[in-house]
């Protein structure tokens, strides 16, 4: 439900007339309460007029008007509405343009099914609604604890909440999502050489780096010490490797300073998908790091181990 147990309002910014009636209809179908507009440059004004629960954004070239339109949108609601990008399912260009550039919006096919986009949608507010409540200690009548004390990320307690609600949804609903757990890698020598201080600066560094790759809707976490884990609603098992092959790449370009040297962080990945795995979230997330330490297991017997570059 949206604001004031009204149905969620979407507003759809979508410059082709059939394509917006589309959406339209198949949204009002699914039960979302939809607001159409044609042009990007009444986007803003409008948005602030009926703040919506959500944003759909036509993506296409040449302009990508679109990404400018989400950028202004997340800044004037900082973070808090959700928002997808509608893209053709065969211009591979606006995909890899959404991808790179895309200021980390979700991407769903525009023309597909209804389900798909529906489901997308109920996902981000599922889990937006689910931290407000449990910032708001509506959960269990105190304020929870959300956020790890070094990094700023969810906590692991916190995390397997989330887990848990997504299991639920997807039970009564159907649906999926996946859980991919993180593990810098070199950790521990790292920490050995340079002492907690910069290891823990570290590991700030690589939960900005997951927090800008990932999408909106997406939870983040820190789950150990060295260890991270992702929460992927509505994100099947197939779709898994294009989000680890972000991941890696993201972390590939990135460097850190220590000692007027550049280190390279390197990022061991695994990752397991609902309905595939089921289970407590516990043992979820168990499998997910299971997943990783076969991942680094693999790669050490093929490429020698794994360690952070100076």
């Amino acid at each position: 439900m949206g604001k004031a147990g009204q149905p969620p309002t979407v507003l759809v910014v979508e410059p082709r007339a059939e394509d917006l009636e589309r959406t339209r209809l198949l949204l009002g179908e699914a039960g979302f309460r939809v607001v159409p507009l044609t042009r990007f440059d009444a986007a803003m004004p409008l948005f602030e007029v009926i703040r919506p629960d959500a944003v759909l954004l036509a993506a296409q070239a040449p302009d990508y008007s679109a990404v400018q339109v989400a950028r202004r949108l997340r800044q004037m609601s900082r973070g808090t509405v959700p928002m997808l990008y509608l893209v053709d399912s065969h211009d591979m260009d606006a995909y890899r343009f959404c991808l790179e550039k895309g200021q980390c919006v979700d991407i769903v096919s525009r023309g597909g099914s209804g389900a798909e986009l529906a489901m997308k949608l109920h996902a981000q507010l599922k889990l937006k609604h689910a931290v407000l409540r449990a910032a708001a200690g509506e959960e269990s009548g105190t304020a929870l604890a959300l956020h790890d004390p070094v990094t700023g990320l969810y906590n692991r307690p916190f995390l397997l909440a989330l887990i848990g609600q997504e299991v639920r949804r997807a039970e009564r609903y159907g649906g999926t999502f996946s859980l991919v757990a993180a593990e810098v890698g070199g950790y521990g020598p790292f920490r050995k050489e340079f002492g907690r201080g910069m290891a823990e600066r570290l590991l700030v560094y690589s939960a900005v780096v997951l927090g800008q790759t990932v999408r909106e809707a997406d939870a983040v976490a820190r789950v150990a010490d060295s260890q991270f884990a992702l929460l992927l609603p509505g994100t099947p098992a197939e779709s898994v490797p294009e989000v680890l092959s972000r991941v890696s790449a993201r972390f590939e370009a990135a460097r850190f300073q220590v000692e007027g040297r550049v280190v390279r962080t390197t990022l061991e990945l695994g990752a397991v998908s609902f309905p595939d795995a089921v289970g407590t979230p516990t043992q979820l997330l168990a499998a997910a790091l299971q997943e990783l330490r076969r991942t680094r297991e693999f790669r050490r017997t093929v490429g020698g181990p794994t360690r952070l570059s100076v």
